[in-house]
């Protein structure tokens, strides 16, 4: 399990702890496998959370965790692909590129127009 996974684990079980004698089990959905790069949002139901700068990961996902809870939700998701809304505000598609590229290094650099690559056999 990786440490991501059980950090979010050890906030959900606090939570539900502090909850459970409502008779609310509060779940914690973790997203693997999208974009590297870091988790800047959560959402819950039609609520969505974003990331302070210099904000711990666990710190920000209990401070969702807890909003979520204030809302009357019962699941939240920490991470996952970015909205359209969130990538609208990058200028551009270089822009947003350049937050993740770093986390990619097996791609290669854009080709000059027109450029053609070799058939290598």
């Amino acid at each position: 399990m990786s440490n991501h996974r059980k950090r979010l684990r050890a906030i959900e079980a606090r939570l539900n702890a502090k909850h459970l004698r409502t008779g609310n089990v509060f779940r914690t959905v973790i997203v693997e496998g999208g974009l590297q790069g870091s988790i800047n949002w959560a959402y819950a139901g039609a609520h969505r959370w974003k990331r302070e700068d210099g904000e711990e990961l666990e710190a920000f996902a209990k401070r969702a965790a807890d909003l979520a809870i204030a809302a009357g939700e019962t699941a939240l998701v920490v991470g996952g692909l970015p909205r359209s809304d969130e990538l609208a505000a990058f200028p551009d598609f270089e822009s947003w590129w350049a937050s993740i590229a770093e986390h990619y290094p097996e791609v290669p650099p854009e080709e000059p127009a027109g450029y053609a690559r070799r058939a290598q056999w």
